[in-house]
């Protein structure tokens, strides 16, 4: 089954993404003055809600699962919220890990309130989702705060028992964080039986979910869809779910506990043998920075997980780097090549090509007959562009507020 995804899609999309930047530029700016206005502090709940747009509270409305309130006008919205969130917002808490826990002890030592320096725009929108805190600006400061009836709440049930569920919580979201890095799509019974082996504890199913729920919705590295949950990266879950049925004799690779808590951090990158050489190849070549081989290695990885050949990895690099030989570029090829066959991936629950049977060696990928075109510039210099060079880390430019390897970049 070729899972490969047509060059011209692929180049219409790299196009309509260049075309896309000013108007992204614009909306993020917008969304920039939105929500960095200014605020009182310390202030209560209905003060931080009556900031907000009617869609807004909808939205909070809609995330909490506040049922016949979507014909309220604006104000008596606020005033269902403003008696629904703190009803609702002890379960909020016990959905924090350790990150979203420390935001909050954090509010609660500096009355309410935190400078936002350094929180993505898109954790802050999941905040205000929540009903947590809400942003605003106070003496040119770009402040979160967090409302005084909620912090009231919050001081009542801080403990030893809430840093405990805490704890639980940061171990449940980042093994399936690293579940999902290698598997790209599980069911949530699936990842559930597995979280119970791996930590020789029963999960109760609902309280999993909810705290899978406000994690995705806050980190954006697990998405929820029909066929369970899935890595944020991936493009087709239907397509890996077929693959991996049509392998029913290949198990899910036994990762440890350690291995998936390390995979479960953000950007993480598995730096196998084979990456090591790449790396050390390009830099025998180019002065490139930690953050440029970071974001290549990731992109590499994403490419080989919608089994792209190896000469469209060449491709991509030429969109970073102009390559001063044929020779070079053939080696190249020849470490990329290796990469494909010693990366894990989704399709083969977890494996490397290499890992598997004879049957499985189809997967391998070879060394293309023709493996590049080169598109000569001058006398001793060669480079090939597909099209502008997006960074994951860039903010999309579809105007979501989320970085460009979590949205459209996926």
């Amino acid at each position: 089954m070729d899972s490969r995804i047509d060059e011209i899609t692929q180049n219409a999309l790299l196009e309509a993404l260049e075309k896309a930047k000013d108007y992204s530029r614009q909306l993020q700016e917008k969304r920039e003055q939105r929500l960095w206005r200014e605020i009182n502090i310390p202030c209560n709940l209905s003060d931080a809600l009556r900031r907000l747009s009617k869609n807004e509270l909808s939205k909070i409305r809609q995330t909490l699962g506040f049922k016949n309130l979507s014909s309220l006008k604006k104000g008596e919205l606020i005033c269902k919220l403003v008696n629904l969130i703190p009803a609702k917002f002890k379960n909020i808490i016990y959905t924090f890990d350790r990150e979203r826990y420390s935001l909050a002890k954090r509010m609660l030592k500096n009355k309410g309130c935190v400078t936002a320096n350094g929180i993505p725009i898109f954790k802050v929108e999941s905040l205000v989702r929540y009903g947590i805190a809400f942003p605003g600006v106070h003496h040119d400061q770009k402040i979160l705060c967090m409302p005084l009836e909620l912090m009231n709440i919050f001081k009542e049930i801080d403990g030893n028992e809430l840093e405990s569920i805490v704890r639980r919580n940061t171990e449940w979201i980042k093994l399936t964080q690293g579940l999902l890095y290698y598997y790209g799509v599980m069911g949530a019974l699936s990842i559930n039986k597995m979280i119970n082996q791996l930590t020789g504890q029963e999960a109760d199913l609902v309280g999993y979910i909810g705290v899978l729920s406000a994690a995705s919705d806050y980190y954006g590295q697990i998405m929820l869809s029909a066929y369970g949950y899935q890595d944020h990266r991936v493009f087709d879950a239907k397509k890996i779910i077929d693959e991996q049925k049509m392998r029913p004799g290949v198990h899910y690779y036994p990762f440890t506990k350690q291995q998936l808590l390390k995979a479960g951090e953000p950007d993480f990158i598995e730096r196998t043998p084979a990456m090591s050489k790449l790396i050390r190849f390009l830099l025998e070549y180019y002065d490139l920075s930690d953050e440029e081989i970071n974001e290549m290695m990731l992109q590499l990885i994403d490419m080989i997980n919608l089994d792209m050949m190896p000469t469209r990895m060449i491709e991509y690099l030429g969109s970073w780097l102009e390559f001063p030989s044929f020779d070079m570029v053939r080696e190249l090829t020849a470490k990329l090549t290796e990469l494909c066959n010693h990366t894990r991936m989704w399709i083969l629950k977890g494996h490397t090509p290499n890992e598997l049977s004879q049957e499985e060696k189809k997967h391998l990928k070879p060394m293309p007959a023709e493996p590049f075109k080169l598109n000569q510039t001058d006398s001793n210099i060669y480079n090939i562009r597909t099209g502008a060079k997006i960074g994951r880390n860039d903010p999309c430019p579809c105007g979501s507020g989320k970085k460009y390897k979590k949205c459209c970049g996926k």
